[in-house]
């Protein structure tokens, strides 16, 4: 007999699971929701946490590759978000917004003392936060290496980038000036005179009271031990002047690949100076575009620049680069052959060629 009312309950049958009602139901499935979004929370904020401990506890760089130790300078009355700011954009810290809340977290909004802080993009942004909160401002030297054949303009900018020096401090004070007077082999400079070619390259401490203008006159100074004795002697027996030694000594520099490859270099550019050959040196050319292109367009070579020697006859007005005591030498001593021309081939030796023609030759065999 068919039930007439549809909405009474059934009775269970014997060995059936009565049916949950559905409340019951409804509850089952809200706490199963929330689990879930808690559980889902969770491995977002796991996510999170790992991203930021990243950004706050590991180097901006690491391995071998970490740049040298530089000097971050604090200014009094700097708050914390410039401090985090400023990391960041010197490329000390990922995150400079990550960096401050870690510091209000930590009751860093107060206690960052000023100074000058010995500090690298090998240590965590934390670790050099903790650095200035400690007020470890003080440090006895840091060591910086000027590499050969660095312009003035590779040098200011390593100074700055350590952050010791403004590239506008470093840069008037590698003028020729009457602080430098005492200094002989500057005699005959002068004043304003750019100074490039006469910072030797060479490692320097440098010291907390150091000054751009007392680092340039320990360089200078530093070149004129170098060069005392048989190079300054040489240098007049030849009828030549210092200035002209190191001017092809910074273009030797550039175009040799090593400093046995040097007085075969000075050769050849000598060997032009004597025929009143131009010098045609593509370092002149990179040097007035502020390029590094082992093979200038001939575009480039025709600008017109008082450095470049593809247009102008002679040696430029001065040095491209600050020359080491091998490419120095190699000019005031250069290799006794008839060569006129030299290329490098991809495995970075040297074929020097008597004629255009045999130039030509070379460089279609070597370089096309």
């Amino acid at each position: 007999m068919a039930e007439q009312d549809t909405g009474r309950r059934k009775r269970s049958e014997p060995g059936r699971t009565p049916a949950r009602t559905p409340r019951r139901s409804l509850a089952a499935r809200v706490v199963a929701g929330v689990v879930i979004a808690v559980v889902g929370v969770g491995a977002v904020g796991f996510a999170a946490l790992s991203l930021t401990a990243g950004l706050l506890f590991q180097p901006t760089v690491r391995g071998p590759e970490a740049p040298a130790d530089l000097v971050f300078e604090i200014h009094p009355n700097q708050t914390l978000r410039m401090i985090s700011r400023r990391l960041a954009s010197d490329g000390l810290a990922r995150s400079a917004i990550a960096l401050e809340a870690y510091g209000r977290l930590q009751g860093y909004e107060t206690g960052l003392q000023a100074g000058r802080y010995v500090v690298s993009p090998a240590m965590s942004p934390v670790e050099i936060l903790r650095k200035i909160r400690s007020g470890d401002a003080v440090f006895d030297e840091i060591t910086i290496t000027i590499p050969e054949g660095w312009s003035l303009d590779d040098v200011q900018r390593h100074f700055e980038e350590r952050g010791l020096f403004t590239r506008a401090e470093f840069e008037a004070a590698s003028v020729m000036q009457p602080a430098y007077r005492d200094i002989g082999i500057l005699d005959g400079l002068e004043d304003d005179t750019i100074l490039d070619g006469y910072l030797f390259p060479d490692t320097y401490r440098i010291f907390p009271d150091s000054t751009p203008q007392s680092v340039v006159r320990r360089m200078l100074s530093n070149l004129q031990r170098r060069v005392s004795g048989e190079v300054l002697d040489e240098t007049e027996a030849q009828g030549r002047t210092l200035h002209e030694v190191l001017t092809l000594a910074s273009i030797v520099q550039k175009e040799a690949n090593d400093a046995s490859q040097m007085p075969d270099v000075a050769g050849v550019f000598w060997n032009r100076l004597l025929i009143r050959m131009r010098l045609e040196s593509d370092a002149t050319v990179n040097y007035v575009l502020g390029t590094s292109r082992r093979q200038p367009t001939f575009a480039d070579t025709a600008v017109v620049h008082p450095y470049n020697t593809y247009v102008n006859p002679g040696l430029p007005p001065g040095p491209i680069g600050n020359p080491g005591i091998d490419a120095i030498r190699a000019a005031l001593f250069p290799a006794s052959h008839d060569y006129l021309f030299f290329l490098h081939p991809i495995d970075g030796r040297i074929v020097l060629s008597h004629t255009f023609q045999e130039h030509l030759a070379a460089k279609a065999r070597y370089l096309d």
